[in-house]
């Protein structure tokens, strides 16, 4: 059995529903998503997938929809939208001080990645998810996501890992099915 393992870091905070500690609030992580494919014979060129393949495909899709946004899930996007364009709007107008303008809305995702979208209350980021974005939630829609762009009858997607925080001490969520 061959192996890759290909992964991204990304920064963004997320928000954790109805968490009974600290993760209720909003915080932010240096994120690593990481995909694990295997094969049993390698394809013509000598690979299981071109590493680059996997980034194209996978990671970079992930890194457009969350670097630098506030990852949500659907209830919370539902319940806070409102008040995150209030946010949103006092936060970039600050560009103004500095800039002259507002800017240039930060890039994104456009459409929707295995049901998580971006949405851009007053100009600020937020990945809305079909549920709450914990580690392990995200590790099994990284998953899914992978599975649909990288497997095919030779490739099997065999684990997706997020590491939530990697200093001092790695918290890592892994998704292996089965």
């Amino acid at each position: 059995m061959y192996r890759i393992i290909r992964g991204i870091h990304v920064h963004f905070a997320h928000h954790v529903r109805g968490h009974r500690g600290a993760c209720i609030s909003v915080h932010g992580h240096t994120w690593k998503l990481e995909v694990t494919l295997a094969a049993r014979t390698l394809d013509a060129e000598g690979f299981v997938r071109d590493f680059a393949d996997l980034k194209r495909e996978v990671l970079e899709p992930c890194y457009a929809l969350l670097d630098h946004s506030l990852a949500i899930g659907e209830d919370t996007w539902s319940e806070t939208k409102d008040a995150l364009a209030d946010l949103g709007e006092g936060l970039v107008a600050s560009r103004e001080v500095t800039m002259g303008s507002r800017g240039e809305r930060q890039p994104g995702y456009e459409g929707v990645l295995a049901g998580a979208r971006n949405e851009f209350p007053g100009d600020i980021k937020v990945s809305v998810f079909p549920f709450a974005p914990t580690s392990e939630r995200l590790a099994e829609w990284l998953y899914h996501l992978s599975k649909e762009r990288m497997a095919d009858d030779r490739v099997e997607v065999v684990s997706t890992r997020v590491y939530e925080t990697l200093h001092p001490v790695e918290s890592i969520a892994e998704y292996i099915p089965g």
